[in-house]
């Protein structure tokens, strides 16, 4: 066998390691871009689900205070310190989601958070608590309403 014998085998070897080589390197390319994106989606995803929850429990407070109020009946002392608890860490969070922005959640849910927050501090003072509650519900039922819809949108879960 002389070296003109081997010059195809080798040219073969050649391009089938340069082949591997670049499959190689965009398969990796791909894999890691789809870590990345499912990293981001999970965080968009707990995010969302944060926001959400949040808004339970802002909606829970003034919920749980209306039905008591048209009951004539004051809430045990007890369970409207642990709604008071989980509304302030509701609020907190909130502050907290909103702050953090469109870092991670869409330009639409911080929007839809900066209206809530807005309607927040233009409930009039001087009406009566359950107003006060009522004009609360109204507020965060539009916000979550929108918030559910845009983290569907966002996630692309529809």
């Amino acid at each position: 066998m002389t070296p003109s014998d081997l010059l195809p085998s080798l040219g073969t070897l050649i391009t089938g390691i340069v082949v591997a080589v670049v499959s190689a390197r965009v398969t990796v390319h791909f894999a890691l871009k789809r870590f990345h994106s499912e990293k981001w989606w999970e965080r968009k995803a707990e995010a969302y689900t944060a926001i959400i929850e949040a808004l339970h429990h802002v909606r829970n407070y003034a919920d749980t205070h209306l039905v008591s109020l048209a009951r004539g009946k004051r809430l045990p002392e007890a369970g409207d310190e642990e709604l008071t608890q989980k509304l302030t860490g509701a609020m907190s969070e909130l502050r907290k989601r909103y702050d953090i922005g469109n870092f991670v959640i869409s330009t639409e849910a911080v929007a839809a958070m900066n209206t809530l927050m807005k309607e927040f501090d233009e409930l009039p003072h001087e009406e009566s608590w359950h107003t006060h509650l009522n004009l609360n519900l109204d507020a965060v039922d539009k916000c979550l309403a929108s918030m559910r819809e845009l983290a569907r949108t966002d996630l692309q879960l529809q």
